[in-house]
């Protein structure tokens, strides 16, 4: 994975989140949403750290 993937990846995801937070608000739904994607952009950092920047 390129690190241009990566981190649009984790755009992406955070603004899935952000979205969600505004729309879903305080439900169940909202919770789940967050936590996936909080662990999906935390997968991805350390995607970055373990196989460094190899992608340039």
């Amino acid at each position: 994975m390129s690190n241009s993937t990566r981190w649009t990846l984790a755009v992406i995801l955070i603004a899935v989140n952000a979205i969600s937070n505004v729309v879903l608000g305080d439900t169940w739904l909202q919770i789940a949403v967050s936590a996936l994607t909080g662990a999906a952009v935390v997968a991805v950092l350390i995607d970055f750290l373990l196989r460094g920047r190899r992608g340039q």
